[in-house]
């Protein structure tokens, strides 16, 4: 199931200008491929909103519980309030729609 992720923070704990949270997100990026596996899941895409301070990623996992233990393995929970949605594609909810 695909589960998107909502982080956000405050400006003042923005990678871009925090070493501390800087050095906290390239331990993430590196030991990323580890922690999904650990859960069970995969990494479907990600993006971030540089001037919102938010960041958005999508992940494939077995449920929302393995999702949000994958934040907080890599920390992102630190410094990021995380909002987990369950979602499906737009085709998916489109061909759910009755005739």
């Amino acid at each position: 199931m695909l589960y998107m992720m909502s982080l956000s923070h405050s400006p003042d704990s923005c990678p871009g200008v925090n070493n501390e949270i800087r050095d906290r997100v390239l331990i993430a990026k590196s030991t990323m491929t580890d922690v999904l596996q650990t859960h069970g899941c995969t990494f479907q895409g990600g993006w971030v909103s540089k001037s919102a301070h938010l960041t958005f990623i999508l992940l494939d996992a077995p449920n929302g519980h393995a999702a949000d233990d994958v934040a907080i393995d890599l920390g992102l929970a630190v410094w990021n309030t995380n909002t987990i949605y369950p979602v499906i594609t737009f085709e998916e909810a489109v061909g759910g729609l009755p005739d």
